[in-house]
């Protein structure tokens, strides 16, 4: 049975006056110090540019921070999906991450908020928007409330974590809401793409899938990162070096082949279509983020193939970075290309200019300094590695 040490209200102290470990303390140091340079760069391009900072135009409305909010939102996604292979799934093999899991897929859920937050002109207008436009038939308008909804359960079910209580009803319940909910948003923000008829590059039923699936592929990355840098002595406890050397890497294994497959799907079916504005897939082709998302998926699917590679803390390490490189390329490819033929004309009037602009870009540090510091945080004062065997249900 799962104890802990709790104050009067019932939750485990804080205790400020130890020290964080010394990777903790790096990855907090790294991300804040990234992290704060990178947003007062920002903050000065918008004081002193506005959102003239951003390279957006009439004919490419969606920027890069919105292909950043995709990263960080779908991985939150596949963050909670993992958490709840236990807490929901019962499959006890990934109780060790559970905790950890939660916690990640908060704070990737704030990064992506505050990115398309800086890139937004007013976004507390949505506190009063969103439930008083009530635009019931907007994929977009779901897609709000359900991440919302998200956010809310996620931090209820880490309360309940956090204070020792793994096992009640009420706990169980809560996180089966919460995976009910995982899985409508990153959906709901798949037909918010799926649905354009306009943007014939994007129009898809199997969007919604494509970034469920996606998302999890992206969240087992992030395990299999933050597993590849956990000490690997003879203090570890025998369920987290399984989870690490076997379970995570072969997991990570699959849903990377699935996501290749799932794109050698689409790309076939892009290139066969002679529809007017599907010739964006064939200029996809001669696109560098095009390339690296190829490169990267492939060669992060062949570090983790054999079985003596992907037991290595290096090969994972290595393989779980290039798999997130390769997909934040896919993600900012999947923007840039389906804006390419201009909105309501052909290619007749000539194809659209966008590349990101330097603001654009050191949001891309800013979020990763986000990440790390609130991680590192996490990890010091929140105790994100309890593993103690659950009772029985």
């Amino acid at each position: 049975m799962r104890t802990a040490m709790t104050t009067g209200t019932g939750l485990p102290p804080l205790d400020f006056r130890a020290r964080p470990a010394p990777l903790t303390a790096t990855l907090m140091l790294l991300g804040g110090g990234v992290g704060a340079i990178s947003f007062a760069v920002v903050l000065w391009m918008l004081v002193t540019e506005g959102h003239a900072s951003f390279n957006t135009s009439s004919d490419v409305a969606w920027g890069a921070p919105i292909a950043y909010y995709l990263f960080f939102l779908l991985a939150s996604s596949g963050l909670s999906i993992i958490a709840s292979l236990d807490t929901v799934f019962g499959i006890r093999v990934f109780y060790p991450i559970a905790k950890r899991c939660v916690w990640l897929s908060i704070i990737t859920l704030v990064t992506g908020f505050s990115l398309l937050a800086l890139e937004l002109g007013h976004p507390f207008r949505m506190l009063w928007a969103m439930p008083t436009g009530l635009q019931l038939q907007s994929p977009m308008w779901w897609m709000g409330v359900l991440y919302s909804i998200d956010l809310v359960l996620l931090c209820i079910k880490f309360y309940q974590l956090h204070r020792g209580d793994w096992e009640s009803k009420f706990t169980h319940h809560l996180s089966v809401a919460s995976f009910v909910v995982c899985i409508l948003a990153p959906g709901t923000l798949g037909l918010v793409f799926g649905m354009m008829a306009m943007r014939p590059a994007w129009y898809s039923p199997v969007m919604p899938m494509y970034f469920i699936l996606t998302g999890f592929a992206t969240a087992t990355a992030f395990m299999l990162f933050i597993g590849s840098l956990e000490r690997r002595g003879p203090g570890i406890a025998p369920e987290v070096r399984v989870l690490n050397d076997e379970v995570l890497p072969r997991l990570f294994f699959l849903a990377a082949l699935a996501v290749i497959a799932m794109r050698v799907g689409q790309i076939i079916t892009g290139l066969w279509s002679n529809f007017e504005g599907m010739e964006a897939h064939w200029r996809a082709l001669r696109h560098p983020l095009f390339y690296v998302e190829v490169c990267g998926f492939v060669l992060s699917l062949a570090l983790v193939s054999r079985a003596a590679w992907r037991a290595s803390p290096a090969v994972q390490f290595l393989a779980a970075v290039i798999f997130m490189i390769a997909m934040f390329g896919a993600r900012l490819e999947l923007l840039i290309v389906g804006q390419e033929v201009p909105l309501f004309k052909g290619y007749w009037a000539g194809y659209t200019d966008y590349w990101p602009s330097f603001t654009e870009w050191m949001l891309v540090p800013l979020g990763m300094g986000m990440f790390l510091f609130l991680y590192g945080g996490g990890d010091w004062l929140l105790r994100l590695a309890e593993s103690r065997a659950p009772a029985p249900r």
